[in-house]
């Protein structure tokens, strides 16, 4: 599954459990995060015993994005299938902050950033 955009772009492997995110996400809107919402929604129901969340070369997320991925977070904890691991780049401290806000919502999620 993949989603191409001259600004993003996202990817996700079934066989590997990664979903790859880079670029800058500045959609405006629920509906604009739609297809990204749509792909989050697949991933969970593939059910990968690890869901790698690569966004070591996403430059911007919007606060609409990190509502989007809190989203695709209690999803998960929800249905309790997989297991999440956020990998993420220091060069982008938003990322940290982010990413460690949305941990409180699933307190096993690993976060890693290089």
């Amino acid at each position: 599954m993949k989603i191409n955009h001259p600004d993003y772009h996202l990817e996700f492997n079934p066989e590997t459990g990664v979903v790859s995110c880079a670029g800058s996400l500045e959609l405006r809107g629920k509906q604009g995060y739609a297809g990204i919402a749509e792909l989050l929604k697949n991933v969970m129901e593939a059910k990968p015993p690890v869901i790698t969340l690569d966004i070591r070369h996403l430059e911007f997320l919007n606060t609409t994005g990190i509502t989007t991925f809190g989203g695709f977070i209690i999803g998960i904890r929800k249905t309790g299938a997989s297991r999440l691991k956020v990998l993420g780049a220091k060069n982008y401290p938003w990322q940290a902050r982010a990413f460690k806000g949305l941990q409180k919502l699933l307190p096993a999620m690993e976060i890693e950033f290089k």
